[in-house]
């Protein structure tokens, strides 16, 4: 039988956030992922955005009242993650082509992403 002293993948792909082989090998990951808090300051800052773009949209009412739903529900203990995705491609769909808005959108879907 071969001896192996390192990783051998084959077959597929092998992802990890920190690996290590051999004698007395050390691997350490070091998460950078947002918080739950930073998902909710980029959700304040989609509202901030809408509210200050608000005469730019066809329907601002309605737009800022699915945000703030999306808002309401991050702000639960456990948050449904699909149930704010599909408000946020909503407010996206409400924003149309108003990058700040979009950008706003963006940056919240990633940080759920990142924590739920």
């Amino acid at each position: 039988m071969e001896k192996n002293y390192g990783i051998s993948v084959t077959g597929g792909r092998f992802s990890a956030g920190a690996a290590a082989a051999g004698d007395h090998a050390r691997a350490t990951n070091i998460s950078t992922a947002g918080s739950l808090d930073d998902a909710r300051t980029q959700m304040l800052v989609l509202l901030e955005a809408l509210h200050a773009h608000a005469g730019e949209l066809t329907r601002p009412d309605e737009t800022i009242a699915v945000a703030e739903l999306a808002r309401r529900e991050l702000e639960a203990d456990e948050p449904d993650k699909p149930s704010i995705l599909g408000w946020l491609k909503v407010v996206a769909s409400g924003a149309g082509s108003i990058a700040a808005i979009s950008g706003a959108v963006a940056a919240v879907q990633q940080a759920i992403a990142a924590v739920l």
